[in-house]
């Protein structure tokens, strides 16, 4: 099997240097509770060392894991160890005028620039947890990512955005759909079958792609898995070769944009090229917490065992932080008590 990295940025909120450059930067609603910009947006809920943890522990075949941050170098990390290598915005970005920067769609147009990262790596957040033990073949498979391709059926147009959801994250989403529809399109599909039909897939998924196939004939949204993704990292630089500019564009943005992409222009791209291995596993379990009764909620599903991968997702008040962090801190110590070999 071939060698496989873990890719995950991370920011020290806390840091009153990067405080005071937030500060300078920043727009009034960086006060408030804003899905692009507010706090939440940059809370520290302390997940980091646990979402690492997790990954020595469930998935011990892994060959390294690269720690992007603007510089920030968590104490209890022995950056001399060979399992972690830490990757600076300085080093990341192929501009580095485009710096500082406090979006994660910028870093992820970079991508491309990371040293050292192997050909084969997962790509995830410091707030994304896994749950059991994994093999290789749960990420890669044949050489290629295991993902699927699942149409949707409602696009995150004006009427959807308005009714909906506005955020920057739905814009970057239709960005992404719209430069892969340049290149690509639902009848250049070489082996259906497989690609938009493969027998992991539920009913409703095959139906949809059958729509899209036969009636859309062009992608609107892509089902996404926002948990641990699989990349090649040719198909991140191929991207970038691709999509230089637009993605150049969203480098710049300081704050998330509306004409960001995202790290999935990266999923899309070796989708529609057919360069996955298709299998749908529905074994991810995503928890918006804003309260301490979702927080225990939470608990009892983990404990069920039917989820490999755990998307947190904090949306509590200031007033509810210090209760539910030091709950899930009390939780997760013990979950993942021992520490990672990269740990002092």
């Amino acid at each position: 099997m071939e060698k496989i990295d873990f890719v995950l940025p991370w920011v020290d909120a806390n840091d009153p240097d990067w405080q005071r450059k937030k500060q300078k930067y920043a727009k009034p609603l960086l006060a408030d509770y804003n899905k692009d910009t507010g706090v939440i947006r940059y809370r520290d809920t302390n997940t980091l060392k646990y979402a690492l943890r997790s990954i020595e522990k469930y998935c011990p075949w892994y060959n390294k894991i690269h720690l992007i941050t603007e510089g920030h170098r968590p104490d209890w990390i022995n950056f001399e160890h060979p399992k972690i290598n830490l990757a600076t915005h300085d080093e990341l970005y192929f501009d580095t005028n485009d710096l500082p920067i406090f979006s994660s769609p910028s870093i992820e147009m970079n991508l491309a620039n990371l040293k050292g990262v192997s050909e084969h790596f997962v790509y995830l957040n410091d707030d994304f947890i896994i749950l059991n033990p994994l093999t290789e073949e749960r990420f890669f498979k044949n050489g290629k990512p295991v993902d699927f391709l699942i149409h949707g059926w409602i696009p995150r147009n004006m009427i959807y955005q308005i009714l909906r959801d506005s955020s920057t994250w739905v814009k970057s989403l239709n960005n992404n759909i719209a430069l892969i529809n340049k290149i690509s399109s639902p009848d250049k599909i070489k082996n259906p079958k497989n690609v938009l039909f493969d027998h992991s897939y539920p009913r409703l998924g095959k139906l949809s792609n059958y729509l899209l196939l036969k009636v859309w004939k062009k992608y609107f949204f892509i089902t996404h898995w926002h948990f641990h993704q699989p990349y090649n990292f040719s198909s991140i630089k191929k991207v970038h070769e691709l999509f230089h500019d637009s993605m150049q564009k969203c480098s710049r943005n300081r704050f998330r944009s509306a004409n960001d992409l995202n790290q999935y222009i990266y999923r899309y791209y070796h989708l529609v090229t057919e360069n996955f291995t298709p299998y749908y596993h529905n074994d991810g379990l995503i928890a918006k917490v804003k309260t301490i009764d979702d927080l225990n909620k939470l608990f009892k599903q983990i404990e069920s065992d039917r989820y490999n991968f755990l998307a947190y997702f904090d949306e509590y008040k200031l007033e509810d932080e210090d209760i539910i962090i030091d709950c899930l801190i009390d939780y997760f110590e013990k979950k993942f008590a021992q520490k990672a070999s990269f740990e002092y």
